[in-house]
C-alpha cells in the first residue's frame, strides 16, 4: 500500500425504515397482511408476512438504498391483506423523508383506501456512508 493514497470513491445513502406495526386496519377476520415500501417505483422493498387476527406487527427493519443523484423526497408504503380468497389492498400512504443524518424519526402514516383506512407506524432512519479506496 506505500505510495496509495486512501480516498473517498463515492457516498451511499440508506434509509433503514423499521416497519412497526398498523393500527385499525383488521376487521377480526384471520388475515395474513404484508408492507410494500419505496422511494422509486423500480425498487420496491417487502416485508415478511404477519398471520394475526388483529392488527399487524411487524418488526422487520427494510434498507432502502437511495439515489444520490436524483435525491427522494418521500417514501411510499401500501398495505395488504391475504386469505384463501385472494390478496387485497389495504391502503397506501405517504411521508416525507428526514433529512438529518443518524436520527429515528418515528411516523404514524396515514393508510387510504377503497374502503379501509388505519395508520402504519414507521420509524425512519437516514445514513450517509463513504465509499473508500485507493487511488493508484
Amino acid at each position: 500500500m506505500d505510495g496509495k493514497k486512501l480516498i473517498i470513491l463515492s457516498e451511499e445513502a440508506k434509509l433503514n425504515v423499521k416497519v412497526i406495526g398498523t393500527i385499525g386496519i383488521t376487521d377480526g377476520h384471520p388475515y395474513q397482511y404484508r408492507v410494500v415500501a419505496w422511494t422509486n417505483a423500480k425498487d420496491k422493498y417487502l416485508t415478511k408476512i404477519v398471520p394475526t387476527e388483529g392488527d399487524p406487527e411487524f418488526n422487520e427493519v427494510l434498507q432502502i438504498s437511495l439515489d444520490k443523484n436524483f435525491p427522494a423526497k418521500a417514501l411510499f408504503v401500501d398495505v395488504f391483506r391475504m386469505n384463501s380468497d385472494g390478496l387485497y389492498f389495504v391502503g397506501r400512504g405517504k411521508t416525507l423523508l428526514p433529512t438529518d443524518i443518524g436520527k429515528d424519526f418515528y411516523r404514524e402514516v396515514e393508510l387510504s383506501g377503497f374502503v379501509e383506512a388505519g395508520f402504519l407506524q414507521l420509524s425512519l432512519n437516514l445514513n450517509v456512508f463513504e465509499v473508500l479506496g485507493y487511488a493508484i
